[in-house]
């Protein structure tokens, strides 16, 4: 079960990668991410991942949505 807290937390970081423009600091925030998600209880159901991907692109829409050759791309 995922804790509101555990939640909220990679959600917060996944936000402020959105923004980021320095690449040592996007490395950081996409390892403190990545710990975060794999921090979470328990496997990820299928419901949780489309949950997840959904939070993702809504709080990164600049990044998720750049055209190909802006170096924004994912």
């Amino acid at each position: 079960m995922i804790t509101p807290s555990e939640d909220s937390n990679w959600v917060s970081i996944a936000e402020q990668l959105s923004t980021e423009m320095d690449e040592a600091k996007v490395a950081i925030l996409v390892k403190q991410l990545c710990c975060a998600l794999d921090d979470r209880q328990g496997p990820p159901t299928q419901d949780q991942t489309t949950r997840d991907i959904e939070q993702i692109v809504a709080a990164c829409p600049a990044v998720i949505k750049a055209p190909l050759g802006t170096g924004f791309e994912l």
